[in-house]
């Protein structure tokens, strides 16, 4: 939930509460949220305008997890699920400060906007690493913690949270992701126990902070020379923080930190709430020499302070006496909340990857836990030393001058998305009422079972959670036009599909009743949502007023029930036929297509210059990444593969000038098209991305008149994204009947929106695609073609009338000028050669009458 100024202030002082650390050969409990959208942010950049580049994404995770394996580091991941009701203005709070980021979308600012896929792309990527990772029911910071406690190992996040908790913890920003080599010493535990942050590193991590710079480029398979004789050993370098870093000066004790951290204000309770707390003078915080010091820090310093002479107890007694009535039920259940997860125990994710993943924990270090205890006695004797230093450090460090800006960095996904967030209301109003008292644990008991074994393994998305358990869904956002209607809204049906599932389970089949007005009370969730054409959120009521055409059985689902979703909401498009011809896809491309065709039945802002797109950006993703090293910088890709680049094209042209035609061979002609392209040569693969490279990133002139970049053209592929996301969720729920799509392996929203940019003003898009994107490669046209063919058969009348008519009418009036100007060719040539000719070859009939053309009297003259 994080603590508000917390992370800056750790960063100010990070050579007290933070040491170096060399992390090799052990277990690390990683914060996948975390992770996912701080990868996504330092990888991506500029380019989360253009709605997602996944394939980027993607080999980033994996790179990251193949950095990781170097070090002999065995990973587990936790994902978030749901959110809780008390957290739900928060929520919509930040989906506010999100609407205002898209509807100012600048492609050359920083600020980024996480895609709708992303979470997805980062699961798919974790499971082709093999790291075990699991979804939790509702926020998974305590089960972070309770699992880094059971094993006995660091946590990863970038959390403020986790500096109150009890658990070793490593700052995401301090960690450098290179492999480093060292030689083995005698004394390395000890050596690495008394070292200290220097200087440099530490302006280094408060400099990152300021800036928000996550994470450094990932290296991969770094050498370095080696350094002496001996065994080695490769280690990532980091800092560790432990919270006896934060107690160890005497302020504060376990049991005061929940208060501390509510006194500073997070997702649950403003800091508006504590005003009048202090406003009383209570909490002196003083004035600092320095007009550049941040008021969040000299607060965290100020209640540092004053908690030193309280107990919890105390401390507690005076904040509730300054508090409104209603606010400190809210507060104690909060504070209650936050213990009972500092010192929980019950470790849900242990059990789930003991049970699911083979001799899981076998391999674990008998040895970390002597090299623990030896730390923690050398810091214990450290601690006498330096707590009578921490009072001398605070006070100094009011009259050092300080950087102007303030930095409350935004730790999880929705701050990422609005750095509004870290501002609160000044208004009171803000503390959430509803508050839940029990601890969470109570509330996934009331999961069934089948939706648990469902969940765990990350197979359905985080909302699925908050339509079980709260009759809501938080809608996403999306880079979009924004005067048009929301973009998601299309998927609403398949939505409302998924929720009518969940209530209609075998066995507990909802029952419609009758109000007390005499009306029925149908099955509805509520929908929140971007407001059109207004920087707001609504909540709208969708009712489901028809059931399921089939049962549904979470064990063994029925296959049929998503074909009822053609059938029912677009009679038009006769599903079974649909449904037959989708077979003749490959399996991994099914429901990408099934989306497609729901997309362009349903879109008002689709064209087939879209579908054109999104064909060709899946055959090059999926072909030509899969054959070569998928490498994006055209520089370095010129390096690596210039003389061969050079050389393929050498020998096509003297084929070429022999009159010599390169075909496919003999063997591959036998087998289906979707089969040959498995076949494909490297060399078509080189020559065609050396063509496409350009395209993968954003086109300069943005950089001047970045009003030219066009939302429009963008809504409708996030459309499709929507589609996709809701069609893989209840693909998810019934079992997966279809393989789930690799988004990595088939969308790049950058590629997306040039390929529409280039072929937008093409008369004849097939022509441009064969003579100039496959120009070289025969057989990724082919694939290209039959996708198209597939396609071109479900595109609605109304859509392929609406389509056509413009290039149509274009194609007709350049016919029109061509022999209108061959007209006049051709007039001009013959008045050129005899401008009589005409008159003469007429005069030879003897019955034509004479006329003197020198006499304009001679029609007067005639006599009858």
């Amino acid at each position: 939930m994080g603590v508000r100024g917390l992370t800056g202030f750790i960063a100010r002082n990070a050579e007290q509460y933070l040491t170096p650390h060399e992390l090799h050969d052990c277990n690390l409990v990683i914060d996948g949220d975390n992770l996912a959208c701080n990868l996504y942010k330092d990888v991506t950049g500029n380019y989360s305008a253009f709605g997602g580049d996944y394939d980027d994404f993607y080999r980033a995770v994996v790179n990251f997890f193949v950095v990781l394996a170097e070090c002999n580091i065995k990973a587990y991941v936790l994902m978030d699920g749901g959110y809780e009701q008390r957290k739900l203005r928060t929520v919509s709070k930040r989906m506010r400060g999100k609407i205002c980021v898209i509807k100012r979308i600048n492609p050359c600012a920083s600020i980024t906007v996480f895609p709708l896929m992303m979470k997805e792309v980062f699961v798919d990527a974790v499971r082709d690493c093999e790291v075990p990772i699991m979804r939790c029911v509702f926020e998974a910071d305590d089960e972070l913690a309770a699992l880094g406690r059971k094993l006995n190992c660091p946590v990863l996040s970038y959390d403020s949270d986790f500096y109150i908790h009890n658990v070793r913890y490593i700052p995401l920003i301090t960690l450098t992701v290179k492999a480093h080599t060292k030689v083995y010493k005698n004394n390395s535990s000890t050596d690495a126990v008394n070292k200290k942050l220097k200087k440099a590193e530490a302006k280094k991590v408060d400099k990152q902070t300021r800036g928000n710079r996550i994470m450094d480029t990932i290296v991969v398979n770094n050498q370095e020379r080696r350094k002496g004789k001996g065994k080695t050993y490769k280690y990532l370098d980091c800092c560790m923080y432990r919270i006896d870093n934060l107690i160890s000066g005497g302020s504060l004790n376990k049991a005061k930190l929940p208060l501390f951290a509510a006194l500073l204000g997070n997702d649950y309770i403003s800091r508006s709430a504590f005003h009048n707390f202090f406003s009383s003078g209570m909490v002196k915080g003083g004035r600092s020499r320095s007009r550049k010091t941040n008021h969040q820090q000299r607060r965290i310093r100020a209640v540092i302070q004053w908690l030193k002479n309280e107990t919890a107890e105390s401390a507690m007694t005076k904040i509730l006496s300054r508090l409104q009535k209603q606010q400190r039920e809210s507060l104690v259940a909060q504070v209650e909340a936050a213990i009972s997860g500092y010192s929980n125990e019950l470790c849900r994710s242990y059990d789930y990857f003991k049970n699911n993943y083979e001799n899981i924990f076998e391999d674990l270090e008998e040895n970390v836990e002597s090299e623990v205890e030896s730390e923690n006695e050398l810091e214990i004797e450290e601690e006498d030393s330096e707590s009578c230093e921490e009072e001398q450090e605070l006070e100094e460090e009011e009259n050092e001058p300080e950087d102007e800006e303030e930095y409350e960095i935004e730790e999880s996904e929705h701050n990422a998305n609005n750095p509004e967030d870290s501002t609160s209301s000044a208004s009171a109003s803000d503390v959430d009422n509803d508050v839940n008292n029990n601890d969470g644990n109570e509330d996934i008991s009331k999961f069934p079972p089948w939706f648990l074994d469902k969940l765990y393994p990350a197979n359905l998305p985080r909302f699925f959670v908050d339509l079980m358990h709260l009759r809501k869904y938080i809608n996403n956002p999306q880079i979009e036009h924004f005067p048009f209607p929301d973009c998601n809204e299309i998927a609403l049906p398949i939505l409302s599909l998924t929720y009518a599932l969940l209530n209609n389970v075998k066995g507990e089949e909802f029952v419609e009743q009758m109000n007390e007005d005499g009306s029925i009370r149908h099955l509805y969730f509520t929908y929140l949502t971007r407001a059109t054409r207004v920087t707001n959120v609504q909540y709208v009521s969708v009712e489901i007023k028809e059931k399921p055409k089939y049962t549904f059985e979470p064990a063994t689902p029925n296959p049929l029930l998503l074909q009822t979703l053609f059938e029912c909401k677009m009679p038009e498009l006769k599903a079974i036929h649909l449904f037959e011809e989708i077979q003749k896809l490959p399996q991994d491309l099914r429901l990408y297509f099934l989306a497609i065709v729901y997309w362009l039945h349903k879109s008002q802002h689709c064209d087939l210059i879209h579908l054109h797109a999104l064909i060709v950006c899946l055959v090059v993703l999926r072909t030509i990444d899969s054959k070569i090293p998928a490498e994006r910088d055209m520089k370095a890709f010129v390096k690596r593969f210039g003389k061969i680049i050079k050389r393929e094209k050498q020998v096509r042209d003297k084929e070429l000038a022999e009159g010599v035609q390169r075909s496919i061979r003999d063997d591959l002609k036998n087998l289906h098209i979707t089969q040959r392209i498995d076949f494909i040569q490297k060399s078509d693969c080189y020559l065609v991305q050396n063509e496409l490279l350009k395209h993968f990133h954003m086109q300069e002139i943005f950089k001047k008149k970045y009003d030219l970049y066009s939302s429009i053209v963008l809504h409708a592929f996030a459309e499709f994204q929507s589609v996709v996301f809701q069609l893989h969720a209840i693909n998810a729920l019934l079992d997966f009947p279809h393989q789930a799509p690799h988004m990595a392996q088939l969308y790049c929203g950058v590629f997306l929106y040039n390929l529409y940019d280039l072929f937008r003003n093409r008369l004849d898009v097939e022509y441009y695609i064969k003579n100039f994107i496959f120009k070289d490669s025969t057989m990724m046209f082919d694939f290209y073609a039959y996708l198209w063919q597939w396609c071109e058969q479900f595109v609605p009348s109304w859509k392929r009338k609406d389509v056509m008519t413009p290039s149509s009418k274009k194609l007709q009036k350049k016919k029109r000028q061509l022999e209108k100007k061959k007209a006049m060719r051709e007039s001009t040539l013959s008045h050129v050669q005899d401008p009589y000719a005409d008159m003469l070859s007429s005069s030879n009939d003897e019955n034509d009458e004479f006329v003197d053309l020198n006499n304009r009297f001679c029609n007067i003259l005639k006599v009858n």
